[in-house]
């Protein structure tokens, strides 16, 4: 499974790999939603899909899926937010809006953010 993790806080990058070890999980992580639409614009082959956190300092949750869309390769790449903003925000609201494939509430186990991923990438529309 290839993932792309968009998250500004170090220590939750490091969960991220807990929860997806690289000896089973292609992981590339970005800190911040400038650096993951670089990384995509960069990158030959599509992910399967991107775990990202909602509020970030330079490019919000719904700011990031916006342009994320708009990649001719990653367009239709499945996203999983993980937030603990509350579901009735108007952040979650838009990004929820923008077509997310599912939510992960912070805090999350490494387990239940993988089961979460893996019933996303199982459904038919990802």
């Amino acid at each position: 499974m290839r993932l792309l993790v968009v998250e500004d806080s170090p220590l939750l990058r490091k969960m991220f790999g807990l929860a997806f070890p690289t000896v089973h999980h292609e992981l590339a992580q970005a800190e911040s939603g400038r650096q993951a639409i670089e990384l995509l614009r960069g990158s030959a082959a599509p992910f399967d899909a991107v775990l990202l956190d909602l509020s970030m300092p330079d490019m919000n949750g719904p700011e990031f899926i916006r342009a994320l869309r708009r990649l001719p390769l990653h367009g239709r790449t499945p996203v999983v937010l993980t937030t603990a903003e509350p579901d009735d925000s108007d952040l979650m609201r838009e990004a929820t809006s923008l077509g997310v494939s599912a939510v992960a509430k912070k805090p999350w186990t490494p387990q239940s953010l993988r089961a979460l991923v893996q019933q996303v990438l199982d459904s038919p529309t990802g």
